[in-house]
């Protein structure tokens, strides 16, 4: 059996992850339980070895497979289909992607696969209130929606955040954020448009922003070449001075800022 987790909420997924790791310990023992990391070289015999051993302690099986996204598909699909037909084991992958065609078995009948989406909306804000009970905080709604937009799209920071919280108090009201200097995160495309403004201090401020939340500059160079319409022999230009040494992506954005 394989049970596959994926989508791009980590935190939520990772969540899940542990939950199917303590229900099999719980179930059966850790004796059968093994951890298989597939970036190293011989992950794959050692996966098969634990298969196909026999121990009169514990018959059921639990691997998980890390790093499953680090082998080639084929490989991948070749080194897993076996184990379809293995009754007493059972196959944990935890991947932010869906799988490609040649490892669709992972998410298809009899696997059980679950997908992890970002929240968004009232699921977003109802998770930031479980989070922060499961912390013993209560967060009055202002707080709560105040911290969703903080963190909108990132499970991990909130809950981390939430935890440094619990222990100042177990109450927050939105006044407490205030005095901890917390800042929404700007929409990003507005800020990608603001790149595309006739005034150069909003181009100026846009690219400031984008490079405080720490978006790759490379991400937001392809992001505006792909929209650059009568502009693209420029960004062109700019790619071959790139990958040619002569720039950096940091340098090719505060020209076009600019300029």
């Amino acid at each position: 059996m394989f049970i596959f987790l994926y989508g791009p909420d980590d935190y939520r997924r990772a969540q899940k992850k542990k939950w199917f790791i303590a229900e099999f310990v719980k179930k059966h023992s850790g004796l059968g339980l093994g951890y298989f990391d597939l970036e190293a070289d011989d992950s794959a015999d050692k996966l098969q070895e634990f298969v196909r051993s026999q121990s009169i302690f514990q018959k059921a099986k639990m691997a998980v497979i890390e790093n499953a996204s680090e082998m080639e598909p084929a490989k991948l699909s070749k080194l897993l289909k076996p184990f379809l037909n293995e009754k007493n084991t059972t196959v944990l992958l935890s991947e932010r992607d869906k799988p490609v065609k040649a490892l669709s078995f992972l998410i298809e009948k009899p696997s059980l696969s679950q997908k992890f989406e970002n929240l968004d909306g009232s699921a977003w804000i109802d998770f930031v209130h479980s989070e922060a009970k499961r912390f013993g905080v209560e967060l009055e709604d202002a707080a709560a929606q105040f911290l969703g937009t903080v963190y909108q799209g990132n499970s991990w920071a909130l809950v981390t955040e939430i935890e440094k919280l619990s222990a100042l108090k177990s109450s927050i009201n939105k006044k407490d954020l205030d005095a901890l200097d917390l800042e929404a995160a700007p929409n990003y495309w507005a800020l990608l448009n603001g790149l595309k403004s006739y005034d150069v201090r909003t181009r100026l401020y846009a690219l400031e922003k984008l490079f405080a939340i720490n978006d790759p500059p490379a991400k937001i160079f392809n992001i505006i070449a792909a929209q650059a319409g009568e502009k693209i022999p420029r960004m062109a230009e700019y790619d071959l001075a790139v990958k040619s040494g002569k720039l950096d992506y940091e340098e090719v954005l505060l020209d076009l800022a600019i300029s």
